[in-house]
C-alpha cells in the first residue's frame, strides 16, 4: 500500500473518530455565497534537476448569511509562489508560501488579519485510458494573529482525491483544446492550541469544474465549490458555495492542463 493512500486512510479515520465524539454537540449551521477567481504563471527553472516555479494571484469574494451576492465583499487576497519538483515518475513534490491578506467582512463574523503559511506538498497520479485519478496530501502551517491580537501559529493536514474525464474533440479545428471534467473532495484537519480551538476538523470541501486550453501556453477552469467550515467555537458551521474560476499561462506549451493543484475555497 502507498504512502498516499495509507495517509488518506488514517486521515477518514481521525476525522470519523472526531465526529463521533461530537454528535450531540449543539451545532447551528449558516450558508455564505462565495467566489474564488485565481490566476497563475508557471515556468521552467532548471529541467537537469526537474525544477519548475509557479506563482498563484487568488481573490477570494463573498455575501453573507442575509445576502446572497457572492461578490459583495473582498474576503481575502493572496500571492503564493511554489517551487516543484518533478523527478519522479508519478509523484510531483512542492514547497510554497502563502501570503494571505484577509479582510474584515463584519456581517459574516470575519476580521482582518494578515496569515503566512508555508506549505510541503506531494501529489501522485495515475493515468487511466480516458482521463487520471490523483491523491494529494498537504502540510501547512498557517501564522496570524486572532481576533485579539494573540498571535498563532497552526499546523494543518490536508488530503485531496480527485479524478479528471479527458473530453473527446469531434471538430478538427475545435475551440478549446484538449477538455476536461474534473472534480476533487479534500478534508481539511487543524492542529490549534486549546485556547483557540478545541476541535481538530476544520473544512471538508468538494470541487466540480470544466477545463480546456485556449492555446497551448494559456488553459483555463470553470466550475463550482461547496465547502462546510467549523468555526473556532466549535459550535457552529459555515457552508460556502459559489463559483470558481481560473487561469493558467505556463511558460513552455503543455498539451493539457488538470489544475490539480488548484487552491478553490473560502476560508
Amino acid at each position: 500500500m502507498s504512502i498516499f493512500k495509507k495517509s488518506f486512510i488514517i486521515l477518514f479515520c481521525i476525522i470519523t473518530v472526531q465526529l463521533l465524539k461530537a454528535q450531540d454537540a449543539p451545532y447551528s449551521m449558516g450558508f455564505i455565497p462565495a467566489s474564488i477567481e485565481e490566476g497563475d504563471i508557471a515556468f521552467p527553472i532548471y529541467d537537469k534537476w526537474h525544477l519548475s516555479g509557479q506563482v498563484d494571484f487568488q481573490l477570494v469574494t463573498q455575501g453573507a448569511y442575509t445576502n446572497g451576492n457572492p461578490f459583495e465583499y473582498t474576503q481575502r487576497v493572496v500571492v503564493r509562489p511554489w517551487i516543484m519538483y518533478s523527478g519522479f515518475k508519478k509523484v510531483k513534490l512542492w514547497l510554497g508560501y502563502a501570503h494571505n491578506q484577509k479582510y474584515a467582512v463584519e456581517e459574516a463574523g470575519n476580521y482582518e488579519t494578515l496569515e503566512n503559511r508555508l506549505i510541503v506538498m506531494g501529489t501522485f497520479s495515475q493515468d487511466m485510458p480516458k482521463g487520471s485519478i490523483f491523491e494529494q496530501v498537504r502540510f501547512e502551517t498557517k501564522f496570524f494573529d486572532d481576533r485579539n491580537g494573540v498571535p498563532q501559529t497552526i499546523p494543518r493536514l490536508r488530503a485531496r482525491f480527485g479524478v479528471n474525464h479527458f473530453l473527446r474533440q469531434t471538430k478538427e479545428k475545435p475551440i478549446f483544446l484538449a477538455p476536461n471534467l474534473g472534480y476533487y473532495t479534500e478534508l481539511m484537519l487543524k492542529f490549534a492550541s486549546k485556547d483557540y480551538a478545541d476541535e481538530h476538523f476544520d473544512i471538508f470541501r468538494l470541487s466540480v469544474y470544466y477545463s480546456a486550453g485556449i492555446t497551448p501556453n494559456l488553459h483555463f477552469l470553470a466550475g463550482i465549490i461547496g465547502q462546510m467550515q467549523l468555526r473556532t467555537n466549535g459550535t457552529q458551521f459555515d457552508v460556502y458555495y459559489g463559483p470558481m474560476v481560473s487561469v493558467k499561462y505556463s511558460i513552455r506549451p503543455k498539451e493539457r492542463e488538470t489544475f490539480d493543484s488548484v487552491d478553490g475555497g473560502a476560508d
